[in-house]
């Protein structure tokens, strides 16, 4: 295998870790505001589309097995055209650094570091995510693949303890249509994580239908996980879901006090800090990759710099704290996810159509 791509096998491990960015911390609060307990049919059906998205990837990579998506793009589109997409994913990765990172800083602030100084949390999130992805991204991934089952298990352990706390199955179809679509619609910044696996894909080694059932089999694993996830938290609180804004701590939050084994909410803490760090470092190498490819003049180094500078100006100057980054996720960046997410793949499969594998020149 080549020093610079991933396997099967890793990338199952990337998808899987990438699932669960913004949605086991604040989403389901966000979501019951509109939806109610229907959410969870809103979760199934974002849900499914990341499936379907994965279908396009999967086709996308057997038609062109070694061209990266800008190429693709490129050769299809135009140059004017790939870069202006670039841009416009680099400023959406770029977003969606910021929701994580918010929602992490708010998470971590309440539940472990109420008197920790928040340049000491900036430091330390940029030391361990510039360094990640200087690394390249074989190293980060190999990484989240040592740690994996580790998070898993954490998890699940979490959704087992939250099974004490059970109280009856959520109302459902008690939200108007309007609302329920407006809810799915608002939100859809927190999905279309697969995204990341296209803007990767001359980094993935996929040789054959056992690599992708591999890849499938890791995603639908978490996907059901997310959705069990879901049906506890709105099963235990119920009508006050909209005030609980860390669900995997939340649902656990009464196991822990009234037993005599200690906070285990650690677990989940614990849970928390590493998907925060390796979806951030993730989505970091995928924005210098974009800058890369808007600048190819440029090496990893200058899209690092470029990024710290920027995130630096709008985290210390306030520009966009925790609830600015959600209000302009609900209003304007819906309408990009909308493109990015499933409109530039829809039309990309398109490419497929007839021909032969085509690769780099």
């Amino acid at each position: 295998m080549n020093a610079k791509t991933i396997s099967s096998r890793q990338t199952a491990v990337l998808a899987s870790v990438m699932l669960f960015a913004n949605k086991i911390l604040v989403l389901p609060s966000l979501l019951y505001e509109y939806a109610k307990a229907d959410s969870i049919f809103i979760m199934l059906l974002l849900l499914l589309a990341e499936l379907g998205l994965l279908f396009i990837f999967f086709r996308l990579k057997r038609r062109f097995p070694d061209l990266s998506f800008y190429q693709i793009i490129k050769q299809k589109m135009g140059v004017f055209m790939a870069k202006s997409l670039y841009i416009l994913i680099a400023i959406y990765i770029f977003y969606k650094i910021l929701l994580v990172y918010n929602v992490s800083y708010v998470y971590f602030r309440v539940q472990v570091y109420l008197d920790a100084s928040f340049y000491i949390f900036v430091l330390v999130f940029l030391l361990v995510c510039n360094s990640s992805v200087m690394r390249g991204l074989r190293p980060l991934v190999r990484g989240m693949e040592f740690f994996y089952y580790f998070l898993i298990t954490c998890f699940v352990f979490c959704l087992l303890l939250s099974v004490a706390n059970f109280n009856k199955f959520p109302l459902f179809f008690d939200a108007p249509a309007g609302e329920f679509f407006l809810g799915g619609f608002k939100h859809l910044f927190c999905f279309g994580d697969v995204l990341i696996l296209f803007l990767l894909m001359d980094r993935i080694k996929i040789e054959n239908k056992k690599d992708e059932k591999q890849i499938l089999t890791y995603t639908l694993i978490v996907m059901a996980l997310i959705l069990i996830l879901y049906i506890m938290f709105y099963s235990i609180f119920n009508h006050t879901s909209f005030v609980h804004k860390n669900a995997i701590s939340d649902i656990i939050t009464f196991s822990y006090r009234f037993t005599y084994i200690g906070r285990l909410d650690m677990l989940a803490i614990v849970l928390v800090m590493f998907l925060s760090l390796f979806q951030i470092s993730v989505a970091l190498y995928v924005f210098c990759d974009c800058f890369n490819k808007i600048f190819p003049s440029l090496g990893k180094i200058y899209g690092v710099i470029t990024f710290d500078l920027i995130f630096l100006a709008f985290v210390l100057l306030s520009i966009f704290d925790f609830l600015q980054v959600t209000a302009l996720g609900v209003l304007v960046v819906p309408y990009f996810a909308l493109v990015l997410q499933y409109i530039l793949p829809i039309v990309c499969l398109f490419f497929t159509i007839g021909g032969k594998h085509e690769k780099s020149d």
